[in-house]
C-alpha cells in the first residue's frame, strides 16, 4: 500500500511540474511553450491574450534575424533564371512562359514611367519560403529551398515578410526598380 501511495505521489508530482504555468507562458518568447500552455489549458482566461501573441513568437530560444543581399537586376541575370515552356497538350504557352515573356518585355522596356517592377528572390537556405508582400496590393510568392523565384509588382512601398528557417525577415522596401533580393539562412 505504501509503495502504491509513493508511486502515485511521484507520478502526480511529475505531471504537475511538467505543466507550463501562466506566468511562464506570458513571459516567454518561445512559441512552443505558449502553444503547450494553450493546448493543456484551453479554458484558461489568459488563452485569448496568448493566442493574439502567438503569431509574433518564434520557435526555440534563438532570436536570429535574416540579412538580405540586394543587387540590381540585369537582362543577363533574368535570362539565366527564366525557363520558357509550353503546355504539352495544346502547344500553347504555359502560364510560366507568359509570366516570363511579361518579365522580359518589362526588362527590355527602358521606360522609366512603367508601372511594374520585377523582384527576384534568391533563397540560399534549406527551407522553403513563403514571402508575403503587402502594400498597395498583396502578393504571395513561394521560393524553393536553395532556389529562386520572381514576381512583377506595381511600383510602390511594400512590407516584405517571411520566416527563413524560424529566422524572421520583415523589411519595408521601396520597390521602384527591378531588384534581386538574396535571403540567406539564419545563423544558428
Amino acid at each position: 500500500m505504501k509503495k502504491i501511495f509513493l508511486l502515485s505521489f511521484f507520478l502526480m508530482s511529475i505531471s504537475i511540474f511538467s505543466q507550463v504555468s501562466v506566468f511562464e507562458a506570458k513571459k516567454t518568447n518561445d512559441r512552443a511553450v505558449v502553444e503547450k500552455f494553450i493546448r493543456d489549458n484551453p479554458k484558461h482566461p489568459a488563452v485569448p491574450e496568448l493566442q493574439r501573441r502567438l503569431p509574433s513568437l518564434s520557435y526555440g530560444k534563438s532570436s536570429t534575424v535574416a540579412k538580405p543581399t540586394i543587387t540590381q537586376m540585369t537582362e543577363n541575370k533574368i535570362e539565366k533564371t527564366s525557363k520558357v515552356g509550353t503546355t504539352a497538350a495544346k502547344g500553347q504557352p504555359s502560364e510560366q512562359a507568359k509570366n516570363t515573356a511579361a518579365v522580359l518585355t518589362s526588362l527590355f522596356n527602358n521606360d522609366p514611367n512603367k508601372k511594374e517592377a520585377i523582384v527576384q528572390f534568391v533563397n540560399k537556405s534549406k527551407c522553403i519560403l513563403v514571402i508575403k508582400i503587402s502594400g498597395k496590393k498583396f502578393y504571395n510568392l513561394t521560393v524553393p529551398a536553395n532556389g529562386q523565384n520572381y514576381i512583377m509588382v506595381e511600383k510602390g512601398t511594400y512590407n516584405v515578410t517571411t520566416s527563413i528557417c524560424d529566422a524572421a525577415y520583415n523589411q519595408n522596401k521601396a520597390l521602384t526598380k527591378d531588384l534581386i533580393i538574396t535571403l540567406n539562412g539564419g545563423k544558428r
